[in-house]
C-alpha cells in the first residue's frame, strides 16, 4: 500500500519556538511533566505542543520480532523485546549493550524457555515489545507478561502489538489486529495524567512538524511508550519527505530517525478520537488529515509559530 505523499503538508514558513505565539487561537500556558517534551504548552482548546526527537517505534509490524532474530528475516534484535529477571532478583534490558544483546540476553532467554518460560528456579523475560502472556513470580517480585505470542498465522514471528487495536478481531494473535506501522503514522504517548486530562489518548489525533524540512504530517496516537519522541516508520518517512512504503528492511528500518528539532502537537478534547480497522488503515489516515482541518490546518499552525 501507498499512500501519496501530497496527503501530507508542506510548509514554506519557519518554525518559531513556542514562546513566540502570539495568536489568540494558540494562548495557552506552560506545563512540565511529560517525559519527552520539552518546552511544553497546553492551549485553551486543551491541545498539548512542545518538541522533542522522533524515533522509530515500529511496534505492530508482522515482522519485527523472531527469536532467530535476523537469521529469519526479523527487521529488530529480540533483546529490544524484553527484560530479564533472574532468580536472585537481578534484572536487565536486553539492550543494555550490543554485547548483552546478541550475548547473555539470548543465553538466558534460552534458559528461560527450557523452564516454560515462568520456572522461578530460572528466571523470567518480562516482555514488553512482544505480546506476552500469565506471570511469573520472580524473587518474590509478579512479573506480567512472560509467555511470549507467536502470531496465528504460524509464521514463527512473534505478535507485536499497538495499545490501539480493532477490537472486532478478538485474537489476539492475529497480527494484522494492530496499528500497521509502515502504513500509518501514527506517535507513541507515555501514561500521563496531563495528557490524558486534556483528552491525548488512543485514538486521538495530532500533526508533527520537522523544524529543517518544514513538513507536518498529522497523526494519530497508536501506542504506549515510555516517553513522547517515538513514531511508527511511516510517521517519520513523511517527516523526512520519504515515500510511505511497505519495503523497509534492515538497511532503511531507520529512516528519517531525528534527534531533535521535531515540534509535536497533540490536539486535545475537542477532537474526537478514533476506532481502529484493521481493514481501513487509509481511513485512518484520512481521519488523521481531518483531524487536522478541524483543528485549524495551516492556517492555524501558521498563526501559532509566528
Amino acid at each position: 500500500m501507498k499512500i501519496a505523499f501530497s496527503a501530507f503538508v508542506v510548509f514554506a514558513f519557519l518554525l518559531m519556538p513556542h514562546n513566540a505565539m502570539a495568536s489568540s487561537s494558540c494562548g495557552g500556558s506552560s506545563i512540565e511533566g511529560i517525559k519527552g517534551l520539552k518546552d511544553a504548552v497546553v492551549l485553551k482548546d486543551k491541545t498539548i505542543l512542545g518538541y522533542s526527537k522522533i524515533h522509530i517505534n515500529i511496534d505492530g509490524y508482522g515482522k519485527a520480532y523472531h527469536p532467530k532474530n535476523a537469521d529469519a528475516g526479523a527487521l529488530i534484535h529480540l533483546c529490544n523485546a524484553g527484560e530479564v529477571n533472574l532468580p536472585d532478583g537481578k534484572k536487565y534490558d536486553g539492550s543494555v549493550s550490543n554485547e548483552t544483546c546478541t550475548g547473555k540476553f539470548m543465553q538466558d532467554v534460552a534458559k528461560i524457555k527450557t523452564g516454560e518460560w515462568k520456572d522461578p528456579s530460572i528466571g523470567a523475560v518480562r516482555w514488553y515489545g512482544i505480546l506476552g502472556k500469565e506471570s511469573a513470580k520472580i524473587h518474590g517480585e509478579v512479573v506480567k507478561g512472560v509467555v511470549p505470542v507467536e502470531q496465528a498465522d504460524g509464521s514463527g514471528f512473534f505478535v507485536s502489538p499497538t495499545t490501539l487495536a480493532d477490537t472486532t478481531i478478538s485474537d489476539v494473535a492475529v497480527q494484522r489486529r494492530y496499528v500497521h506501522p509502515l502504513r500509518v503514522p501514527a506517535a507513541v504517548i507515555p501514561n500521563n495524567a496531563t495528557l490524558s486530562e486534556n483528552g491525548v489518548v488512543m485514538g486521538s489525533f495530532g500533526v508533527a512538524i520537522r523544524k529543517d524540512k518544514k513538513i507536518a504530517v498529522p497523526f494519530v496516537v497508536g501506542d504506549g511508550g515510555p516517553r513522547v519522541g517515538e513514531g511508527t516508520p511511516a510517521l517519520a518517512r513523511a517527516l523526512e519527505g520519504l515515500p510511505i512504503t511497505d519495503n523497509v528492511t534492515r538497511k532503511n528500518r531507520f529512516a528519517g530517525q531525528q534527534e531533535s528539532g521535531v515540534l509535536w502537537v497533540f490536539f486535545g478534547k475537542n477532537i474526537q478520537p478514533a476506532e481502529y480497522k484493521a481493514d481501513h488503515e487509509a481511513d485512518m489516515v484520512k481521519a488523521s488529515q481531518d483531524a487536522f482541518a478541524k483543528w485549524g490546518g495551516q492556517k492555524r499552525l501558521e498563526d501559532c509559530l509566528k
